[in-house]
């Protein structure tokens, strides 16, 4: 059984599904955090970066789980890290450069996502216990 694996994977599908919610113009986050002609306030920058803060704590935590699991897995993570790291970074400085790298670090991520299910070989005792 991989539940290491699909927690980390649900995790991370219910990350991206929050994070695309706080943009979606009918779930009122943004509304919530822009002045009356529509442009963002400050704080919603920072809001950002700390659900974004709270995320890479999470991915932490899963990275040092998987410090025993494939490598591939572990770096996906690591990689992970760095993209919310750059993310977070991005919102708080609202520097555009850090939120394109840690958009190209995400893309990373994602190739690397797409490899991990061919990693998992029958006899690979590490591969099973992720």
């Amino acid at each position: 059984m991989n539940q290491f694996g699909a927690t980390v994977f649900c995790a991370y599908g219910a990350f991206n599904l929050a994070y695309s919610t706080i943009f979606i113009p009918g779930s009122g986050i943004l509304k919530a955090y822009s002045d009356e002609n529509g442009v963002p306030k400050e704080d919603f920058s920072q809001a950002v970066a700390l659900f974004v803060w709270s995320w890479f704590i999470i991915t932490v935590i899963f990275t040092i789980g998987a410090c025993q699991a494939n490598w591939v897995l572990f770096g996906l993570l690591c990689t992970a890290d760095i993209t919310l790291i750059l993310l977070a970074a991005g919102h708080m400085t609202l520097q555009e450069e850090l939120l394109k790298a840690s958009g190209v670090f995400g893309l990373i991520a994602a190739a690397i996502s797409c490899k991990f299910p061919s990693t998992h070989d029958e006899n690979d005792q590490l591969a099973d216990m992720v």
